[in-house]
């Protein structure tokens, strides 16, 4: 028995900080794009960037932005201290980035600091070192008569939290992450000058343009006629989006969505907006920067720490604006599409030509002419294509093998368990898809127990008004199509060349490879193989 209860204390402030650096800064790149808003909010036309060993040795931005004044300096690296809102009701009328007041606070509390900020207003610039948390230096620095801005020195990150370290990613992966912070700036604010240096690397230069367009070019420059554009509206809703074919610019892919300026890392909006440019244009190779406008308060930034993930008021009207306009676009534009995009694979699997037979991965499978190709202890990480169509099968690579999946198995056990799945949201369909049925076969309440909405227009037709979010990128005529017709999910044939490669990687998230491997949906292939050429 206890001899007392543990006593509740109040944990010391630098604690709290470091908490909530671990929320704010989960790397170096969310550090890099707190502190990049910070110098868009100030009005900066130029910013300067030096990082060193990915940001763990050192982040150094300089700016020429209206600056910080010395008695706001220390304010600002504390703890929800902020200009940007003083009751609760403007968090739904921000038109600024940052405005927690958490993320120089949480900055300070896990690196080396120093600022160094000059404003018009006084005859003198000022400088805080702050280590761990702790403050070491308050004072002034003379300044050139007309210099402004901010200089924001961070070093040693993590350095008394040398935990967080063990979950930083490799380098080459961190190095990709910064860069898609970075570029997501650049593309977002034409009329500012960037420049960065990540270690040795020469520096790169990005001058202020006038128009998103010249930026585009200077990124990539092979682009110039094949920059596909337009700009769409729906009720309150408006998307401006540019398309660029992804092999303009190899290995490198820029997929940018925006939501009022802010890059957001959503990954719905990115899976629909694939699979709207697969279904399009049959291939989703391809850059994109998608800028959505709403009004402000039909967004709410404040679900996550870091403000990469956005709650939006009507989902729906947003994702079926996108959808729209991008199949617009493609029509729009279709000699282009024939000068640009690579022909679509033929059904001819990766590795010879195809036979059938009946099989436990599906309801047929493909046999294959392997020998010549590859034997078992070739399938490895070096492999630069994780994703292979064979026919009904795919070949997917998880970081561990290779696995071989029934797509037809997959895609039923997904609409099995979606369809489990309460409260579901709905998306409308802008342009309504209408279905010839058989009144006989047809079974609307399970139908609708799916998600779907649809509105009989006659005996024998009926017409699809919504869909559930989680079809959004099903090919819809097949789908829904064998559904209407009182067809079983398993005998659906799935035309490979209809879907983008993230919808089938969103199924087998759904319920993991070690899952899908329980129920047989997914099979090693090295074991099949090996036993194959035993």
């Amino acid at each position: 028995m206890l001899s007392s209860l543990p006593k509740i204390e109040l944990l010391p402030e630098h604690l709290i900080d470091q908490i909530k650096a671990g929320e704010v800064i989960e790397r170096p790149g969310n550090l890099i794009k707190e502190i990049l808003e910070n110098s868009i909010d100030a009005g900066s036309k130029r910013i300067e960037l030096t990082i060193k060993n990915n940001g763990l040795d050192l982040i150094n931005l300089k700016d020429d932005g209206h600056g910080i004044s010395s008695t706001d300096l220390p304010m600002a690296f504390s703890r929800h201290a902020t200009s940007k809102i003083h009751r609760f009701e403007d968090l739904y009328q921000l038109n600024s980035f940052g405005f927690r007041g958490e993320a120089l606070a949480s900055i300070s509390s896990i690196s080396k600091l120093q600022c160094l900020t000059f404003n018009d207003f006084e005859e003198e610039g000022s400088e805080i070192r702050i280590e761990g948390g702790l403050t070491t230096y308050i004072g002034k620095r003379l300044k050139n008569s007309r210099q402004t801005g901010t200089e924001i020195n961070i070093q040693d990150l993590f350095f008394n939290t040398p935990a967080r370290l063990k979950f930083i990613q490799s380098q080459q992966s961190e190095k990709n992450f910064l860069k898609k912070i970075i570029f997501s700036f650049i593309f977002a604010h034409p009329h500012v000058e960037f420049s960065f240096k990540l270690d040795e690397d020469e520096k790169e230069i990005y001058p202020a343009r006038e128009t998103l367009k010249e930026r585009i070019l200077d990124i990539v420059p092979k682009s110039r006629d094949h920059i596909l554009h337009t700009k769409k509206s729906y009720e309150d809703n408006d998307l401006e989006i540019y398309i660029i074919p992804g092999n303009l610019r190899s290995p490198v892919k820029f997929q940018y969505p925006y939501i009022n300026q802010r890059f957001v890392l959503d990954k719905q909006l990115l899976r629909v907006i694939n699979n709207a440019l697969l279904s399009s244009f049959g291939t989703d190779d391809f850059h994109f920067l998608a800028f959505v406008t709403l009004p402000t308060d039909h967004i709410d930034v404040n679900v996550h720490p870091n403000k990469t993930i956005i709650k939006l008021f009507e989902t729906s009207k947003v994702l079926s604006l996108v959808t729209a306009s991008i199949k617009e676009l493609a029509n729009s534009d279709k000699t282009s599409r024939a000068d640009t995009i690579p022909p679509r694979l033929e059904q001819q699997g990766a590795f010879g030509s195809l036979g059938t037979s009946q099989s436990s991965l599906g309801q047929e499978r493909h046999e294959y002419n392997m020998e010549g190709f590859f034997s078992p202890h070739q399938l490895s990480h070096e492999t630069q294509n994780n994703f292979i169509w064979m026919g009904n099968t795919f070949l997917y690579y998880n970081q561990e093998r290779w696995e071989a999946i029934s797509a037809t198995k997959l895609l039923t056990h997904y609409i099995h368990e979606k369809s489990k799945t309460i409260p579901v949201q709905i998306i409308p369909l802008l342009v309504s898809e209408p279905f010839k049925i058989n009144p006989e076969s047809i079974k609307v309440k399970e139908l609708v127990e799916y998600g779907l909405e649809l509105e009989k227009l006659s005996s024998d037709t009926i017409v699809l008004r919504g869909i559930p979010d989680w079809m959004n990128g099903f090919p819809l005529k097949d789908i829904v199509g064998s559904l209407l017709r009182g067809e079983s999910l398993e005998k659906i044939l799935i035309d490979p060349r209809e879907w983008s490669q993230s919808t089938w990687e969103e199924m087998m998230a759904t319920s993991g490879i070690s899952s899908l491997r329980d129920k047989k949906i997914s099979l090693d292939l090295r074991q099949l193989l090996e036993e194959k050429l035993k």
